[in-house]
């Protein structure tokens, strides 16, 4: 079962906001988002298979992760839930909302939409393939081995975050990066599929970000066609780390609405 972490108290007088992280994140990404929304709801964050702690195990569809949540709302004995995820888990959130739309309550994605994209981050992923953690003695040195790559310190700083120290402080890859890479075609594609999810949902996008312009959010619009889009002009790819509060208001609007 995936790994996830509850903030707050799981009720039958509210519906729990489930959020999903995106390419080589995890479950903490959402700490300072769930730690404030906790208050107003249950939010349960979770690791996606291959990542953060949740299993290591074959193949990376959406199909297959949309699954591994279900299962977990299964375990959890949650009929119905808000829904929401970035990059990549607002991949696995649409196709899991688009083929069980009853579990679904409120859909949120965050600066992505159901289409193929380049794969942008094949270099990257490469290089941490690459990396000889065996001989790293500390993270910094870890960090300037891929600086020549990653040129951004934030950008560095977020993918070393799956960096873990074992039993002989040998650093290793908490998430499963072969499998990630092996898998990487099919995770920047969306599956094909007839079906459309006719609820309320909303995709915010970040201004300086290109994974929601014109054309992917028409592609959108025609799955999920009462969806609305909001903007974070201030932010990037990242736009609940980029801009947190701005972030978090727009949420919390959109869940207070309905």
């Amino acid at each position: 079962m995936l790994n996830y972490q509850i903030y707050g108290e799981l009720n039958t007088a509210q519906t729990p906001l489930v959020v999903m992280h995106g390419l080589l994140g995890d479950k903490d990404n959402w700490r300072s988002f769930a730690r404030q929304q906790q208050a107003q709801r249950p939010v349960i964050a979770l690791d996606l298979r291959n990542h953060g702690a949740s299993p290591h195990v074959a193949g990376m569809e959406y199909p297959l992760m949309a699954d591994d949540v279900l299962a977990l709302l299964d375990a959890l004995a949650l009929e119905q839930v808000d829904l929401m995820g970035h990059s990549m888990g607002g991949k696995v959130a649409m196709w899991l909302a688009l083929h069980q739309p009853q579990r679904v309550k409120r859909l949120i994605v965050v600066d992505i939409a159901p289409v193929g994209y380049p794969p942008r981050h094949q270099t990257l992923l490469q290089a941490m393939l690459n990396m000889p953690l065996h001989q790293f003695k500390t993270r910094r040195e870890a960090d300037n081995w891929l600086a020549p790559t990653i040129k951004q310190p934030f950008e560095r700083a977020f993918l070393l975050k799956n960096l873990s120290w074992d039993e002989n402080r040998i650093l290793y890859w908490q998430c499963h990066l072969a499998e990630i890479g092996q898998h990487y075609l099919k995770l920047t594609a969306f599956p094909a599929t007839e079906l459309t999810y006719i609820k309320p949902a909303l995709f915010i996008r970040g201004g300086r970000s290109d994974y929601l312009a014109a054309a992917p959010w028409q592609t959108a619009q025609q799955k999920f066609p009462q969806a609305r889009l909001a903007s974070i002009e201030a932010a990037g790819h990242l736009p609940h780390v980029e801009q947190a509060d701005a972030f978090n208001t727009c949420v919390q609007q959109a869940l207070d609405e309905h």
